[in-house]
């Protein structure tokens, strides 16, 4: 068996392609022919070439492209990489061959998808967001700041103003759909998915193909085993996260004021003004490194994962629970499946400052319900942890089941 990682990016700038590299870096060292695809550089250093084959198509993505216009077809339709994508395959065959998609979008496009599917090879492709089916990745209206209810692609959905940048990026977010679907063969082409929470499943289910096969693989958290958080002695609230609208950043900040807690911010983005003018109190840490992080989780009474969106997981709720952290979350976001509310953290109405502020209460004024909620979320993480030779193991499975499918 051979395995073909596809991602936009060949470093890590964000959870998916932390999750591809993590997945190279495990599958390499678990015995498995890994070949590493990538379109954008640098490389990450982290991946032992002696053992993996990389290749790196030196393109640019759509933001680091000189030529708009040049990003904007690209973008559509990147031939290059199909090109660079069907020299590589030439050395492949499908009968023993699986290619694991991560992204896209950014700057390989549909196009590899296309020409793996032309020569017979199987994808599997991992939903991280829901560019699969959505034109801006998220099925959410960011110019109303709330949830899209509206059919992906349908008339409606292409005349809404939903997109972050404007409407004018709209349009090409959706010519950029069509082309995927009716040329790139994405998703109809790819057959296999990996989900990574029931939640997300169960929304974009609905909207790929009926025919579809749908695979569990848990994304891998890179977190040591520690002793458990002492919560009951902490007093602050945290935020892990891009301080953008959609993450509820200002949302946990105004919440946060009213219950009369102390909330640290670990991120950047464009919300940090905002945020100081509605909590003054509030404490930005910005952007902190893997060891900052786990303080930073480490000194909580509970992290608090506010966001707006449907997300696709919320790593970060999982590595509190490795930490003995407890973590209140939206019912409208997959961070819920993480969560058993009132065991081992709190669920609030998304959106809803009020609540977010009672949770918030609730956990400040009873440090010995804290203190049993990130026990509790800690056992019940380490009795089956979201490790990366875990991860490695379900991959292996999956990649198994697809080929004697094939067969």
């Amino acid at each position: 068996m051979r395995i073909i990682v596809l991602n936009d990016h060949g470093n890590i700038n964000g959870g998916a392609a932390q999750v591809a590299l993590a997945s190279v870096n495990g599958l390499s060292a678990a015995g498995m022919d890994v070949t590493f695809v990538s379109s954008v550089a640098p490389v990450d250093l982290s991946i032992d070439k002696s053992l993996v084959k990389v290749v790196n198509f030196e393109l640019n993505d759509l933001m680091g492209d000189p030529s708009r216009l040049h990003a904007a077809l690209s973008g559509l339709w990147n031939k290059q990489s199909a090109v660079k994508f069907a020299v590589l395959l030439d050395n492949f065959d499908p009968h023993d061959t699986v290619i694991h998609l991560h992204t896209w979008v950014k700057s390989l496009s549909s196009s590899v998808v296309r020409e793996a599917v032309r020569r017979g090879f199987r994808i599997v492709c991992t939903l991280h967001d829901y560019f699969s089916i959505c034109p801006n990745g998220g099925l959410y209206n960011f110019q109303q700041h709330k949830l899209c209810e509206l059919v992906p692609m349908s008339l409606s959905c292409m005349a809404s103003h939903c997109d972050v940048r404007g409407y004018g990026q709209k349009v090409w977010r959706v010519a950029r759909q069509v082309v995927q679907n009716k040329f790139g063969h994405m998703p109809g082409g790819v057959f296999c998915f990996i989900s990574v929470s029931d939640y997300s499943e169960s929304i974009l289910r609905t909207w790929l193909p009926a025919s579809a096969f749908f695979y569990r693989v848990r994304n891998p958290i890179d977190i040591g085993k520690f002793p458990p958080s002492k919560v009951s002695e902490n007093t602050v609230f945290t935020f892990i996260g891009r301080l953008s609208p959609e993450k509820g950043a200002v949302l946990f900040a105004s919440a946060a004021r009213l219950a009369g807690v102390k909330a640290v911010f670990v991120g950047c983005g464009e919300e940090e003004v905002s945020i100081r003018v509605e909590n003054p109190d509030a404490e930005l840490l910005g952007w902190q490194d893997r060891v900052g992080v786990i303080c930073a989780i480490r000194s909580s009474r509970a992290l608090v994962f506010p966001s707006l969106l449907h997300e696709t997981q919320g790593m970060v709720v999982s590595e509190a629970a490795a930490l003995g952290v407890p973590a209140i979350v939206p019912d409208a976001c997959a961070a819920s499946d993480a969560i058993i509310d009132g065991e081992t953290g709190l669920i609030f109405r998304a959106g809803d400052q009020d609540d977010l502020a009672e949770k918030m209460m609730l956990l400040k004024n009873d440090a010995v319900l804290s203190a049993r909620m990130g026990l509790s979320a800690y056992e019940r993480y380490w009795n089956a942890p979201c490790s990366i030779e875990n991860h490695v193991k379900e991959l292996i499975v999956c990649y198994t089941k697809i080929l004697q499918a094939r067969s």
